[in-house]
């Protein structure tokens, strides 16, 4: 007997026969012929596809993505008995992430990730200010922050990755810490239930290293879709409270952005990149002049995020922005960069065509073409 939707539940149940369940005649038939074209067994019982037992995960999922849409995979359903993840799966689509998604739990269980460090510079002085933490990945192939924060939350692994990452972070940005500059460590409001329980383990990760509370700032991570600020204000009071301070990322995009920076009111505001890249429009340059004027009022230092060229970096230090953050300084790497000669290197390496011909202290005062 084939395994049916009751049996998935039983913990003792012997079949292990894959069984997906179209929500409509039409999707059935997109199911089928998508199985035919990838040669994958399968047969009909009582209005449910069954596969083969002898098909995998692997050959199911890899066999079917090129042949069905997202939104077609999101109208099927599927299981296998003692299979958690098949069983707990909202839809194929789901599944299929999961699948595709396994090398993370492998990465986290062998802790493979690492943290790259991109400096926030000071251009009016030339010295650098501090470093953003940016988790890493390296397997077969590189993977990006992004990817990597995708495939915790599809794995509902975001609550303990968040603990990990923080404690990594502490880890290697202390031992190449300089001491006077800050160290960004990004979190997710939503993964901390108790900030005094969840620092626990951060704090002693501070405690093998050099670092303390003022060398730590806790940067919000908004494009999160933040739904319970009073939650968020809790924590950034705890943090206040106990030495840290915190920046609000993201600033600019958004329509509690505003909202947020009067609530919280953050040690930092980071403009978006998205509003840096259009600084040459006088409708954006008024926007941003807007936001440094609000951190001015509520005293919070305003950092420019995603500088690409001189042009921008000047604009903004026009506006009164004097930290930023982008490639025009340098890429996020594995060692920090610490004095502003490595950084004009490191901006003539990410755009050739920039060559520093004066050494001058200040950033500002270089002399580029």
């Amino acid at each position: 007997m084939n395994t049916c939707l009751l049996c998935t539940f039983k913990e003792n149940c012997e079949q292990s026969s894959v069984v997906l369940y179209p929500t409509t005649p039409i999707v059935k038939d997109i199911l089928i012929r998508a199985l035919w074209d990838a040669k994958i067994g399968h047969r009909l019982e009582r209005e449910m596809v069954c596969l083969d037992a002898a098909i995998s995960d692997e050959q199911l999922a890899e066999g079917i993505k090129k042949c069905l849409s997202e939104f077609e995979m999101r109208d099927i359903r599927i299981t296998r008995s003692r299979n958690a993840e098949m069983m707990n799966a909202p839809s194929l689509a789901g599944w299929m992430n999961q699948s595709d998604t396994s090398w993370f739990d492998r990465a986290l269980e062998a802790d493979r990730f690492t943290s790259h460090f991109q400096p926030i510079v000071n251009y009016g002085d030339g010295g650098v200010h501090g470093h953003e933490c940016l988790i890493r990945l390296q397997l077969e192939r590189p993977y990006s922050g992004g990817e990597i924060i995708n495939a915790a939350v599809s794995r509902g692994r975001i609550h303990i990755f968040d603990s990990y990452t923080r404690q990594l972070s502490v880890r290697l940005a202390g031992a190449q810490h300089t001491p006077g500059t800050k160290v960004f460590i990004n979190f997710m409001p939503s993964s901390i239930y108790d900030p005094a329980f969840c620092m626990k383990s951060t704090l002693e990760a501070m405690n093998r290293t050099n670092l303390t509370p003022k060398d730590i700032v806790f940067e919000v991570v908004e494009s999160e879709a933040i739904t319970d600020v009073n939650h968020l204000k809790k924590i950034c009071a705890y943090y206040r409270d106990h030495g840290f301070s915190f920046a609000l990322d993201d600033v600019g995009t958004g329509s509690n952005s505003l909202q947020m920076v009067c609530d919280l009111q953050p040690h930092y505001m980071k403009i978006d990149k998205s509003l840096i890249s259009g600084i040459g429009n006088p409708m954006y340059r008024s926007a941003i002049q807007k936001l440094v004027d609000l951190g001015n009022e509520f005293g919070a230092r305003v950092i420019a995020e995603g500088i690409e060229t001189r042009e921008s970096a000047e604009v903004c230090l026009s506006l009164g922005i004097e930290l930023m953050q982008g490639y025009y300084f340098a890429k996020p790497s594995a060692s920090m960069v610490t004095t502003a000669s490595q950084l004009r290197n490191l901006a003539r390496q990410v755009s050739p065509a920039l060559n520093v011909i004066n050494a001058p202290t200040s950033l500002a005062g270089a002399t580029l073409q």
